[in-house]
């Protein structure tokens, strides 16, 4: 929860001073140009701050240590005190019958809950989680190059347990605010790297294959199958860019691998039930993006986080990344790529319930696809194809409680793959024979279960949660069909797969 909406730029001034930042600093530490700084303290007048750089200023007011309190405004600290003490326990903390130290004691009890409140439990490996950006070995390293290679040391086990530790799943402003990094900071000049082995140029040449064929293996074995060599490979080429010698363009070619890399394997994660560890990977791969100068490339990444934070309840969020990505990709946009953020936006909106902003950007995306050209686009779009965006529709229109509608898209949608992407074919599936078990006319139980025991065939060889999940969802819709001897053929096959 923010401490305050407005604030002057007087007040700006003062926290800044009290921290002892200089103005570039300040500027720095809310990612805007000290140009933008110097206006706010210069006019004295209310200021709206986007929201990451409100967080920022309400962390550093509740976090500023005592020395830097006594220099603030205590007056306006202790109102902003009682704003949260009331809308959070219903009573003035500094009214007369309350004592400045129950005051500060609440306040305190306050600054420890914020310091969670951009984060919820995730489900992955056991061990202490990670709920503060400051301490989180991803979010806290700078945006610079040695910021890059830092993130993605700690994340490939150098330097930070990351295996034992369990990663909470980001919300809010921790989930938006690197988005917001990459688009409004300008990346360092690649210099060589000097210490170490060389990195040839033939080394660096067969990095684009190894990345393909794990792809591959993605789209054939799911997520669960991958995720272990995925992070390999990412912690090979981070330990290259650590380690290893290599000239400019070679380390450009390094940073272009390290964020494809860390995009697979943040989707991969995701995909074998690790979103909050598949969202640190996305972080670590924008970073290494912003180092490449590649903008296509980190709105592709941020397309991908979009697509996870819809599917774990941010839709919101979700929204503000794709619009980000849009702004950020600078002239580089290409049909396919377009035609990604458009259907990730979707389906975000199909979750928010906006029936015509959704019907809207799946508009946008399928005339997208009316133009895409197959020597246009980079690698790590190949898989933004007619089939995906047909399919992807349908889901959008049964996510708005549309299933007649969704049934001839996911259909059609699902024709056209072929066998190599058996993961999107099963997920595909277990919604269109959702849609096809719903009520309205395009009801059919017998197809539906048809369907489903197709999901099922595709499931046995697979490792997705994702994939898992559909199954279960359309295992407990069809339950109530169970007399229905093709339904209970279904139910009988799935069953042995969810229970494995």
């Amino acid at each position: 929860m923010m401490i305050v909406q407005r604030w002057t730029g007087r007040e700006a001034k003062l926290l800044r001073e009290a921290l002892r930042l200089s103005v570039r600093d300040f500027a720095a530490r809310l990612g805007i140009g000290v140009r933008t700084v110097n206006k706010w303290e210069a006019r004295q007048a209310d200021i709206t701050p986007l929201p990451h750089m409100q967080e920022v200023l309400d962390t550093a007011l509740a976090r500023a240590p005592d020395e830097a309190k006594a220099r603030f405004d205590e007056g306006a600290l202790l109102k902003r005190y009682d704003e949260l003490v009331v809308a959070k326990h219903g009573y003035a903390a500094s009214q007369s019958e309350s004592s400045q130290a129950d005051h500060r004691a609440a306040a305190e009890r306050l600054r420890s809950e914020q310091a969670v409140t951009s984060v919820v439990a995730g489900s992955d490996a056991p061990g202490e989680p990670i709920d503060d950006a400051g301490r989180d070995p991803v979010l806290s390293v700078p945006w610079n190059h040695r910021g890059t290679v830092q993130a993605s040391v700690a994340l490939s086990g150098g330097g930070s347990p990351v295996e034992r530790r369990r990663f909470a799943l980001l919300t809010g402003a921790a989930l938006t605010a690197p988005a917001h990094q990459w688009l409004v900071r300008d990346p360092e000049p690649l210099v060589s790297g000097l210490s170490g082995g060389r990195v040839s140029v033939a080394l660096a040449d067969q990095l684009p294959a190894m990345i393909t064929t794990l792809r591959a293996m993605d789209d054939a074995a799911g997520g669960g199958s991958v995720l272990s060599l995925a992070q390999q490979a990412f912690g090979w080429v981070a330990g290259l860019l650590d380690q290893a010698s290599y000239d400019e363009r070679t380390g450009r070619r390094l940073y272009v691998a390290l964020a494809e890399l860390g995009q697979l394997t943040g989707w991969v994660a995701h995909d074998a039930g690790r979103p909050g560890l598949g969202q640190r990977y996305h972080v670590a791969a924008l970073h290494a993006a912003h180092s490449a100068d590649d903008r296509p490339l980190g709105a592709h990444i941020l397309g991908c986080m979009a697509d996870q934070a819809a599917r774990h309840g941010r839709p919101a969020e979700a929204v503000t990344l794709i619009d980000t990505a849009v702004v950020g990709i600078r002239g580089g946009e290409t049909p396919r790529l377009l035609a990604e953020l458009h259907i990730r936006k979707a389906y975000a909106l199909a979750t928010l319930r906006d029936g015509s902003a959704c019907v809207a950007a799946v508009a946008k995306a399928r005339t997208q696809v009316e133009r895409f050209e197959s020597d246009s686009d980079p690698s790590w779009l190949y898989w933004v194809s007619p089939a995906e965006i047909t399919a992807g529709a349908g889901d959008c229109l049964l996510q708005l409680g549309q299933p007649g509608r969704a049934t001839a898209l996911l259909d059609d949608g699902i024709a056209m793959f072929d066998d190599s992407f058996a993961r999107d074919r099963q997920v595909y599936l277990a919604h269109l024979a959702d849609a096809l078990a719903r009520p309205g006319k395009q009801r059919d139980v017998d197809a539906a279960a048809d369907r489903g025991l197709a999901a099922v065939h595709l499931a046995e060889s697979l490792t997705s949660t994702r994939g898992i999940d559909c199954l279960r969802d359309l295992y407990t819709q069809m339950q109530p069909h169970a007399s229905v001897p093709a339904v209970g053929d279904f139910l009988e096959r799935a069953q042995g797969v969810l229970a494995a």
